[in-house]
């Protein structure tokens, strides 16, 4: 089975208990894509660079896959909201080649899981979703 790694920038300063201040940066198809990336965002990126920024690299499995990686997958995510209007109790799926898949296991996981808000995010590979900086107000 082919995998990918995901990665997110994490501000460490502003999680707290179920809350992760994180920037989905990208789906990359090597983890050595994936940490190249992060280093560059701690080190040339405003925000990523000026406060206490961490990054977490998890493996995805593709599924769907034949041979190649294709070049553009689709993710499953659900959250709830605390109070603040905070994203908590977030759940992420592997990742899926055709759409269809996808929406399948979508109803599957709404089915097991209580989550609020339901989505499908489609992902370029190798390609920085967040590509700009952050600042804090």
């Amino acid at each position: 089975m082919k995998v990918v790694y995901n990665l997110m920038m994490v501000d460490e300063e502003l999680s707290y208990d179920n809350h992760i201040e994180g920037f989905d940066i990208g789906i990359f198809s090597s983890y050595d894509k994936a940490e190249k990336t992060a280093r560059k965002y701690l080190t040339e990126v405003e925000g990523f660079k000026d406060y206490d920024v961490s990054y977490r690299i998890v493996e995805k499995s593709v599924i769907g896959c034949s041979d190649n990686l294709p070049a553009v997958v689709f993710v499953i995510g659900g959250w709830n909201e605390n109070d603040e209007f905070d994203e908590i109790d977030v759940i992420e799926s592997d990742c899926y080649v055709n759409k269809s898949d996808a929406e399948q296991e979508l109803k599957e996981l709404q089915a097991i899981y209580c989550r609020k808000e339901w989505a499908i995010g489609k992902k370029i590979i190798d390609e920085c979703s967040w590509q700009e900086g952050f600042v804090r107000l």
